[in-house]
């Protein structure tokens, strides 16, 4: 017997819109955190949906995220956008810059946003994705508060600051990446200490400084980034577009939304947005994109391997037959959830 209920993409969005707009969400800002928030359990990151939700209500009901934020945006050039995200919702913002970078795209070729004074948005990808749409590649970047220690470190100064790039192809899913750019993001690490199950070796460092698979010690201590030194240094370059470039906090100043009521959170996304069309056209750029990709699943398999796939082949697999059969939810969560819109006389089927 399954321990997943299966809830409708429609009504997941609606459940979600309809808790935010009763703490004082406007219905749209509401409807774009919903879409950002399902968009992840879609392609199968179901870290990055409901299971924020509780905390996302928590934050807005002790006013530590602005339930009305009155974005201010500034531009000093056509295609370049600032968003003050007068700490709102992580998906509101998000969701407004990567839309602006589009636009500007549509009219220049090219559309770049950063964000400042913003909260946690949920998976790059929901946002990097929207760039398909419109025939451009995206490309996503945000920091987080100080959980990963630099390539050398003990001690944090880095987010888990995940990158994503989504680029279309023609009959083939789009190439999509959507990392942590440490080992293993920290809301898998929490879900291991919920469930009762340790966590891959590598993943992080505990207080002392030494490698643990104990997911307790590892949220006392440190994450560590992938790849070694490499990895390191994507993490650190996420952190500066995101943000030293935007104007948002870095290097250890974003803080976390649910452990600090002295300050806002800080955090900082940077978007890009590029229109293939500026330099061909897009059917002949998706027709390479599909000779490209093809070629790379016609390689033979090494062993322990069944067959060669690209970054975003399962996650397209997996969004298709969630969005016909519906979205997979742990019992445990469906009943928390149900309790939050009990509370809230949300709703929750």
């Amino acid at each position: 017997m399954s321990d997943n209920v299966i809830i409708k993409q429609k009504n997941l969005e609606d459940f979600i819109k309809n808790l935010l707009v009763r703490l004082n969400v406007p219905e749209g800002h509401g409807k774009d955190t919903a879409e950002r928030l399902v968009k992840a359990h879609l392609r199968g990151f179901d870290t990055h949906g409901i299971p924020c939700l509780a905390d996302y209500v928590e934050c807005l009901e002790q006013g530590r995220i602005n339930p009305r934020p009155a974005l201010n945006i500034e531009s000093t050039l056509a295609w370049a956008s600032q968003v003050d995200a007068d700490n709102g919702l992580g998906q509101v913002a998000g969701t407004k810059a990567m839309q602006l970078c589009l636009k500007s795209a549509d009219n220049f070729g090219i559309g770049c946003a950063v964000v400042k004074r913003s909260n946690h948005f949920g998976a790059a990808s929901a946002y990097s994705l929207m760039a398909l749409e419109h025939d451009c590649i995206g490309i996503v970047t945000s920091n987080a508060s100080a959980v990963t220690a630099p390539f050398g470190a003990a001690e944090p100064l880095l987010g888990t600051n995940p990158l994503s790039v989504s680029i279309p192809a023609g009959k083939l899913p789009p190439f999509v990446i959507d990392m942590a750019t440490s080992e293993g993001a920290r809301k898998k690490v929490r879900k291991a200490l919920d469930e009762g199950r340790t966590i891959p070796p590598g993943w992080a460092l505990d207080e002392h400084g030494e490698p643990t698979t104990d997911p307790g010690a590892a949220l006392k201590g440190v994450m560590v980034p992938f790849g070694g030194m490499k990895g390191s240094a994507i993490a650190i370059l996420t952190d500066i577009l995101s943000g030293v470039f935007s104007g948002a906090d870095f290097g250890g100043r974003v803080l976390s939304v649910l452990s600090n009521q002295e300050r806002e959170s800080g955090n900082g996304n940077f978007m890009l947005a590029i229109k293939i069309d500026s330099f061909m056209p897009a059917k002949t750029f998706k027709s390479r994109m599909d000779e490209e990709l093809t070629r790379i699943m016609a390689l033979r398999p090494a062993r322990g391997f069944e067959k060669v796939i690209y970054p975003g082949y399962l996650e397209h697999a997996t969004e298709m037959h969630r969005m016909e059969q519906g979205i997979p939810l742990g019992k445990a969560l469906v009943e928390k959830t149900r309790e939050l819109g009990k509370r809230l006389q949300v709703e929750f089927l």
